[in-house]
């Protein structure tokens, strides 16, 4: 059994928003293998407040508002643990892996800044987490767009995912060259959304990302989004469904042209640094699919 803590910038229920994140949540509630305990928000797709709000509606809709909620950094920009009701999330992560050390996982879906910031309260953080698993960079692509030079993710916190990456934690990061690679498309919109059940009301949430995805790319073929968050949260609980490796990751923080790449060094060399974290170099697509569908069909 998986008990995890989940940090995650949520926005399913607002109407054209990114909907993987609350796919994540919804696989996580319905995975036999897995005890949600605490769900953290940072701010990236919404705000922390937002997303926090999202997700007690999206929790109560799936029977679960059981789980505490804490909303967490107001900003996805690293700096001094902020006051007040910004810094609980942090804190609670904290108190939670201080006082079960070795038994949770912590999984980050949004920018890092709650992750970083946890550590700066108390670095022992990083060697009583059982492991985190983070959705973020690109490792052996890039985004080929100048207005986005870095994964989400990492672009909208790079100082923070670099101090939790100089801690020592224990850390598997998806990146989206591989989440890329899992597709959610109009016709399991449809489809969900016909099945019925808790969760079916995600189906049109789920068609409206599409479509906007089709509107701000126009002159290409737009018929699917990418499960990025899903992924991540599912090789938590069943990491063979990628391939993983050993790796060295900066990512860059000052130039604008490049904030947030991610750069890579894959320890072939006889001079090369320390490892500080695993990268997902492949996804078993058939097989997460699969898993995927049944998981939010027994919903």
């Amino acid at each position: 059994m998986i008990r995890m803590l989940l940090d995650t910038d949520l926005s399913l229920g607002d109407v054209g928003s990114e909907i993987d994140d609350g796919f994540a949540l919804a696989f996580a509630l319905a995975e036999p293998d897995c005890r949600v305990e605490l769900i953290t928000t940072v701010s990236g797709n919404v705000d922390a407040v937002t997303a926090a709000r999202l997700t007690r509606g999206l929790l109560a809709t799936l029977g679960h508002s059981d789980i505490p909620v804490v909303a967490g950094a107001t900003s996805a920009s690293l700096g001094p643990p902020p006051k007040g009701s910004s810094g609980q999330a942090a804190i609670e992560l904290v108190r939670r892996i201080l006082e079960s050390p070795g038994e949770l996982t912590l999984v980050a879906i949004g920018p890092l800044t709650n992750v970083a910031l946890a550590l700066q309260i108390e670095p022992t953080v990083a060697g009583a987490v059982r492991e985190v698993v983070a959705m973020g960079g690109i490792f052996f692509d890039q985004t080929h767009e100048h207005r986005q030079p870095g994964e989400f993710n990492f672009l909208c916190d790079p100082e923070a995912v670099n101090v939790v990456l100089d801690s020592g934690i224990p850390i598997r990061f998806v990146g989206r060259d591989v989440t890329e690679q899992v597709r959610f498309s109009r016709d399991d919109a449809r489809a969900l959304t016909a099945a019925g059940g808790k969760f079916a009301a995600a189906g049109s949430y789920a068609l409206a990302w599409i479509e906007r995805l089709a509107r701000e790319n126009p002159g290409r073929t737009v018929d699917s989004c990418a499960l990025h968050d899903p992924l991540a949260l599912a090789t938590a609980i069943h990491p063979g469904l990628c391939t993983f490796t050993m790796a060295n990751v900066r990512v860059l923080v000052g130039d604008p042209a490049g904030r947030g790449v991610s750069l890579a060094d894959l320890l072939a060399g006889d001079t090369a640094p320390a490892p500080n974290c695993r990268i997902a170099t492949d996804v078993d697509v058939a097989a997460f699919r699969e898993l995927f569908a049944r998981r939010l069909g027994s919903l």
